[in-house]
C-alpha cells in the first residue's frame, strides 16, 4: 500500500485507478465513527474523500434513478439528487457533479437495521434485525413485516437468530444470511460461531448451513456471494452446480460486499477488544484490520484497496454509485439542506434568502 499525506490511512496505486476506470464512487457506512464515505478519482492517481455524519449509519440502498437511502439508528433516510442543483450548489458552484438532497425519512424506531435495498416501484426492503424479519418502509408505521423465518414464532423485539443480510434478485430479497436458528431473545450469542446459514426467502431452503457468521450476500450471475466474517473468507455458492468455492481469506471481520464485472470490493473491520462476541475467532484484535480491499472475482487475487489505521475500525456495507465523480450530500444540520426544489426536470431551483 502507498503512503499519502494523511496518516491514517494509506491506499494502493490501483485502487484510484480502478475508480476512474469504472467511472464510479465507492460509498461506504461505518457505524463505529458515525460518518457515511464516498471516496472518488478524478485523475485515476489521487483519490477525493468526503464524509458526513450520522447516527450509526449501517444499510446503504442505491438505484438507477440516482436515489440513495441510508439507515441509521432510528430511521431511513432517502436522498435524491440531479446535476443541475449540484453544479449550480450556493456554496460550492461546480464543485459537485452530484450532491444528494433529503427527500423522506422514515422513522423506524430502533431495529437494529442491517441491509436495505430498492425494489421496483419505490418500495425499499430492510433487514429488520431486532425483529428478525424482512420488513418494507411504511409511512403509516414504523416497519411493514415481508417475510421472516419459519422458525420465528412471533414477532418480538428480540434479535432471536441475528438476521443480517440480504441478497436482492429481479427487485425482490431472495436470499438471507443468519448467525443461527435460534427461536428465543439473543438466543444465537449463546450458540457456537459456526451455526450460521444462507437461506432462500421464497422456499424457506437452508442452502447451507455451519457457517460462521455469514454476511453480505449478493445474487450475481446464478451465483451468490457471500462474506464468513468469522473465519475472514469470502465465498461462492453456485446456485446450479450447488458447489460452495472459496475465493479468498483475509484474516478480519468481513462485511460490505460488491460484486461488479470480474472483481469483488469487499470490507474489512478490525474485531473489537471489549466484547464476548468476537472470543474463540481465528484471528485476533491485533491481526485484524479495517479497509476495502479489491479482489478478482474468480482467483481472489488482490487488484488494489485502502486501508485505515486510526479514526475508523468498522466498516458495515459498501455501494458503487456509477457516474458520479465528485458527490457531496446534504442532512438536516446542513445550511441549505432546505433551501432547494426538485420538480420536473426543467424547474430545479435553489431558493434565494432574503437578506435580513
Amino acid at each position: 500500500m502507498s503512503n499519502i499525506d494523511n496518516p491514517f490511512f494509506f491506499y494502493s496505486e490501483n485502487f484510484p485507478k480502478t475508480l476512474k476506470k469504472i467511472k464510479a464512487t465507492l460509498v461506504f457506512s461505518t457505524y463505529q465513527a458515525g460518518k457515511l464515505i464516498f471516496i472518488s478519482s478524478l485523475n485515476g492517481k489521487t483519490i477525493i474523500k468526503y464524509a458526513k455524519g450520522f447516527k450509526r449509519p449501517m444499510g446503504i440502498a442505491v438505484d438507477t434513478k440516482m436515489k440513495l437511502a441510508v439507515a441509521s439508528r432510528t430511521s431511513i433516510n432517502v436522498f435524491a439528487s440531479n446535476k443541475f442543483l449540484a453544479l449550480s450548489y450556493p456554496k460550492k458552484k461546480k464543485r459537485y457533479d452530484q450532491l444528494f438532497i433529503p427527500q423522506v425519512k422514515y422513522h423506524t424506531g430502533y431495529l437494529d437495521t442491517h441491509e436495505i435495498e430498492f425494489g421496483k416501484e419505490n418500495e425499499l426492503y430492510f433487514i429488520n434485525t431486532m425483529f428478525s424479519c424482512i420488513s418494507k418502509v411504511s409511512a403509516e408505521k414504523h416497519f411493514e413485516m415481508y417475510w421472516k423465518p419459519n422458525f420465528i414464532t412471533e414477532l418480538l423485539p428480540e434479535d432471536r437468530c441475528h438476521l443480517n443480510g440480504m441478497a436482492m434478485k429481479n427487485s425482490k430479497p431472495a436470499y438471507v444470511t443468519m448467525f443461527d436458528t435460534t427461536n428465543t431473545s439473543f438466543g444465537w450469542k449463546n450458540t457456537p460461531k459456526e451455526t450460521g446459514l444462507l437461506m432462500e426467502v421464497d422456499t424457506g431452503k437452508i442452502l447451507l448451513d455451519q457457517l460462521a457468521m455469514p454476511h453480505s450476500p449478493v445474487y450475481f450471475d446464478d451465483k451468490i456471494y457471500f462474506l464468513l466474517s468469522g473465519t475472514g473468507e469470502i465465498k461462492c455458492y453456485d446456485l446450479k452446480s450447488e458447489q460452495v468455492i472459496l475465493i479468498a481469506k483475509i484474516d478480519s471481520f468481513l462485511r460490505g460486499l460488491v460484486v461488479h464485472d470480474d472483481f469483488l470490493i469487499v470490507g474489512t473491520s478490525k474485531l473489537r477488544e471489549k466484547t464476548t462476541t468476537f472470543n474463540g475467532l481465528p484471528f485476533s484484535s491485533e491481526d485484524s484490520y479495517c479497509g476495502i480491499y479489491i479482489l478478482n472475482r474468480t482467483t481472489g487475487k488482490p487488484m488494489g484497496g485502502i486501508s485505515y489505521t486510526d479514526k475508523i475500525r468498522e466498516i458495515f456495507s459498501l455501494k458503487l454509485l456509477f457516474d458520479v465523480q465528485v458527490p457531496g450530500i446534504l442532512i438536516e444540520h446542513d445550511e441549505y439542506h432546505d433551501k432547494s426544489i426538485m420538480a420536473d426536470p426543467n424547474l430545479n431551483f435553489w431558493i434565494k434568502q432574503k437578506k435580513k
